[in-house]
């Protein structure tokens, strides 16, 4: 079977939004200016955006919002952090108590790796709001992704407690019960997760490994289509659905998986592997010789492949030249089979 890793952990993503900027109450020109500026962005017009928000500074240079905003801006324009993170720096430096500047600067270190730099940060939007959840989601990953086990379990589990539904902290969560073996914990956090966001292929995909921990091959399966339902392109459920097919005695279905992982994945030696054994039994025997010498040739050195090969040559093909060599390929990678260490004497 083929487990997958934790999935990817994005730390932080800048998103734009118009709808997130406050409205201030003083009247100024640089108010209207700002204004303009969200307006600018409601209608995706970044430049116009850009040049509004360095006017209102230039009128009124101590306006954090208007820094703030700039700094969005600019990277929404760039991509680029370094291009950002000054505008940033002097929003929080007008208003170090401003949560949203603290948060969006630490995901911008995030995004250059100033991993120091970018703690600290989210940290300082955490000190300044406690409730701000999205922060110290951000904060889990971070300790998920240098290994902190403890740590970011602790802040998903504190995340879950103000946002009970937060798809990611239920991933994340779950899957960091799965690595230290608390199954309990993990199937309901996984089965609220698929209940409340049930287009969440990873967390299904989670039950589909949980169950198939558990012997539960029926509900794995099941699981594995709802992966594919959301994401048809999940190559490693549609190896697992090979796997457990090929375990039920349903060749057809387990050949068509790996069919589909072959041609998601081609550089997937093992569905070959895979996809030629049950070929063999199906008396599909040049399918399956392809099979074996496209997985042979992307992971020569795989001793099963090598012993599997040799098997194919000399029981189905009755090649025993041939066996032999991958015997032989066999033996070298430290295989000890005593029948073919006899035949090869």
């Amino acid at each position: 079977m083929k487990d997958r890793p934790s999935k990817t952990i994005i730390l932080g993503m800048l998103f734009l939004s118009a709808g997130l900027w406050p409205v201030l109450a003083f009247s100024h020109t640089a108010s209207n200016l700002y204004h303009q500026a969200v307006a600018a962005i409601h209608n995706k017009n970044l430049q116009q955006a850009d040049s509004l928000l360095q006017q209102a500074i230039k009128e009124f240079p101590a306006f954090p919002e208007a820094h703030h905003l700039l700094g969005m801006v600019q990277y929404q324009r760039t991509q680029d952090p370094s291009q950002a993170i000054p505008a940033l720096k002097q929003a929080v430096k007008l208003n170090p108590n401003f949560a949203q500047a603290q948060y969006d600067l630490g995901l911008l270190f995030l995004n250059q790796e100033h991993m120091k730099e970018a703690q600290h940060a989210i940290q300082q939007a955490l000190t300044i709001y406690p409730g701000f959840w999205e922060a110290r989601l951000t904060l889990a990953k971070f300790h998920d992704q240098r290994g902190e086990t403890d740590q970011a379990i602790t802040e998903y589990q504190m995340v879950l407690t103000q946002q009970p539904f937060a798809s990611d902290a239920l991933y994340h969560l779950a899957y960091q019960f799965m690595q230290n073996n608390n199954s309990p914990q993990a199937q309901e956090l996984l089965e609220r997760l698929t209940k409340h966001d049930p287009q969440h292929a990873e967390g299904w995909y989670l039950l589909g490994r949980l169950a198939e921990q558990q012997q539960r091959l029926n509900q794995a399966i099941e699981a594995y289509h709802h992966v594919l339902q959301n994401d048809p392109n999940h190559a490693e459920a549609h190896y697992n659905l090979g796997f457990l097919y090929q375990q039920q005695n349903e060749p057809q279905k387990a050949i068509e998986h790996f069919q589909q992982v072959t041609q998601l994945n081609p550089a997937d030696a093992e569905a070959y592997f895979n996809l030629g054994v049950i070929l063999v039994t199906q008396k599909q025997l040049d399918h399956a010789e392809e099979a074996y010498n496209k997985g042979l040739e992307l992971q020569p050195d795989s001793m099963e492949g090598q012993f599997n090969v040799g098997a194919f040559y000399e029981f189905h093909k009755e090649d025993l030249e041939q066996a032999k060599n991958h015997y032989k390929k066999y033996l070298s990678l430290g295989g000890t089979d005593q029948r073919i260490q006899e035949l090869m004497d």
